[in-house]
């Protein structure tokens, strides 16, 4: 157990600070995003009050925002383009030392994996190797099955409300790759690109192989090789009259009988008609034509299973329809114009993938996804997002889990996805934009300073993309206390927001540098003396969103920022973000329970900053 008086200095108090992520949080969630960082920041303290270190309470503040579906680290995270979840982690101690993991799928826990890092780069290795401390990808997935860490499946990590989202969000990337094509095309006088071209083409020849179909099918059914060729030679009347005398009387009723009166019987029934259910030979190695085919795609006879008024799949996939044979629907595919909800789309939905960035041109620093409207507040699908998100399949998802998200009725109406229906702890998950990284900055009784951050990255982001929670300097920094500083100063940072963006500013250290050495970046790129707000705001303004990556970049930067700064005097906490709000909660050893923040900007990307100073009790003078 540990021992709370080991080692402990006069004047040094645990104390420890955590955030959810900078974004948009609504007022309805508030109370979920806070209970989040409430729960972490006193699971962390009492670590340390039990004699814990700092890297002890950031690993299991973390873990727990991690295992929390309304954040979006661990399970529950944003999904990459093929639907599976990578996640990214850091932790940094002390001494500035580090360990982290990028990319990695099928870890529960990420930043219990960086940790593990972090302790193995203080083991000597055989024959003098460097321990690594930063895996990513599958090396990072070997590395924790290598040191008994659990991995699971793909899907344990994958939330109901996340895999709607990646199903809208994938509907909404092809329909704005569709449109970004045909602009180019429009405005560059360009033919039609080849899949495009393949597609129309490939409809007009399965058009016309299935009318041949028909008529030699209705031919067969009547006895005839052909439309001008009758069965020859033709029998005469007085012969199928004999016939018919003769014949027995079950013979009489045949509905292969060419004297029969009853032509309901003779002709063939559309809904009975005999044909391959898979369609004309070709018809599904067709299918490879069509532009948007994924590895996710189906293709099912309609009529087996599923309704035939369904519409087209988002996808650009086929159903097959058993009425008057198989035929291609692609409606979902059409033009804006052909589109009843087109208006709707280009005017108001705004492909949101959470990094500050969007489907459209805008430079907003946030956007909120904008759907139908309907009389009673809620948010509506369109018939073919209902139809894409329901046929849709993510890697590894065993049959007949498929579809656990919208299914449409006959009338056409969408029944509302799980994203919109409370999750465990009641939350609506769509009504808030942050899906962001979280982090968490601590210092145990002994006066060592740790952070951490963990995250899931952005929405639809390619395998392997890592992300800033996963770099030292980036996602999270900390410089330790020099020997020499009689103030005993070190200062820790965690970020968060739009990780490109923060990876070309190198975030977390500038920040720290600037608030360790007290300049700020002023005109002309001078650094002056400034008190730590103003080193805070300008940080923003100047290092970040002034920085020329992020101003010639297309991507809006978002930046949210935790610091803390511990000297001799005590603890100083300082935040910051340019997001429309920012939680976090923080708590010292003399508190009973956390102080939960939930700060909100005016909008418009203005700066909103706030802080918390702890100070040491002195020893009184005898």
């Amino acid at each position: 157990m540990f021992n709370s008086k080991r080692g402990r200095k006069p004047g040094d108090i645990a104390c420890i600070f955590v955030h959810a992520g900078a974004g948009y949080h609504s007022v309805q969630n508030e109370q979920h995003h806070l209970a989040a960082c409430n729960d972490a920041a006193k699971a962390a303290m009492a670590i340390m009050r039990n004699g814990g270190s700092a890297v002890d309470a950031v690993e299991i503040s973390i873990k727990i925002l991690e295992d929390r579906e309304i954040t979006n680290a661990g399970y529950g995270s944003n999904l990459a383009m093929d639907g599976v979840v990578e996640c990214d982690a850091v932790v940094v101690d002390q001494y500035g030392r580090s360990g982290g993991a990028g990319a990695v799928a099928q870890i529960k826990n990420p930043i219990s994996l960086a940790r593990l890092l972090l302790d193995h780069t203080t083991q000597t290795l055989s024959l003098r190797r460097v321990p690594p401390n930063l895996l990513v990808g599958q090396g990072a997935t070997d590395f924790a099955y290598d040191h008994h860490m659990p991995v699971l499946p793909l899907d344990c990590l994958v939330s109901p409300a996340a895999r709607d989202r990646w199903r809208r969000w994938k509907s909404d990337l092809i329909r704005a790759e569709a449109n970004k094509r045909r602009e180019d095309a429009e405005r560059y006088g360009l033919s039609p690109s080849p899949s495009d071209h393949d597609l129309t083409t490939f409809l007009q020849d399965q058009a016309a192989q299935e009318n041949m179909r028909q008529v030699h099918t209705k031919a067969m059914m009547a006895g005839m090789w052909n439309e001008a060729q009758p069965v020859s030679p033709p029998p005469s009347d007085d012969k199928q009259e004999m016939d018919l005398d003769s014949a027995p009387p079950s013979c009489t009723n045949s509905s292969l009988s060419m004297r029969d009166d009853d032509t309901s019987e003779t002709t063939p029934d559309a809904t009975e008609e005999s044909f391959d259910p898979y369609g004309p030979p070709g018809m599904l190695a067709g299918t490879s034509k069509n532009p948007f085919a994924k590895t996710t795609e189906e293709v099912v006879p309609a009529g087996s299973s599923r309704d035939s008024a369904q519409p087209g799949r988002a996808d650009g996939g086929v159903f097959l329809h058993r009425q008057y044979g198989s035929h291609l629907d692609l409606s979902d595919m059409a033009e804006p114009e052909h589109d009843p909800l087109s208006h709707v789309r280009q005017s108001s939905h705004v492909a949101v993938w959470n990094d500050g960035s969007s489907g459209s041109n805008s430079n907003s620093a946030s956007a909120a996804f904008q759907g139908r409207s309907h009389p009673s507040g809620r948010t509506q699908q369109s018939n073919a997002d209902a139809a894409y998100a329901a046929y849709s399949s993510l890697p590894g998802t065993p049959d007949g889990e498929k579809s656990t998200t919208p299914q449409t009725s006959n009338r056409g109406t969408p029944r509302m996805p799980p994203s919109r229906l409370p999750l465990h702890d009641g939350a609506q998950i769509d009504e808030d934009v942050v899906t962001d990284t979280v982090g968490a900055v601590a210092i145990d009784m002994y006066g060592n300073i740790a952070c951490g951050a963990s995250s899931g990255g952005i929405g639809m982001k390619h395998r392997g993309r890592i992300g800033p929670a996963a770099l030292v300097g980036i996602g999270a920094a900390v410089i330790p206390i020099d020997a020499d500083d009689p103030d005993r100063t070190c200062v820790a940072t965690v970020t968060s927001g739009t990780g490109e963006h923060m990876g070309t500013t190198q975030a977390a250290s500038v920040c720290s540098e600037r608030l360790y050495h007290n300049l700020r970046k002023g005109h002309g790129g001078h650094y002056e003396q400034a008190g730590d707000d103003e080193i805070i705001k300008a940080f923003i303004e100047k290092d970040f969103m002034g920085h020329p990556s992020v101003k010639q970049s297309h991507s809006a930067g978002a930046i949210g920022m935790l610091t803390v700064k511990k000297s001799k005097d005590g603890v100083y906490l300082y935040f910051g973000h340019n997001t429309d709000s920012f939680a976090l909660a923080s708590m010292h050893a003399d508190e009973s329970r956390p102080v939960c923040t939930m700060s909100r900007s005016k909008g418009g990307g203005v700066i909103a900053q706030g802080g918390r100073a702890i100070r040491f009790k002195r020893k009184r003078s005898a």
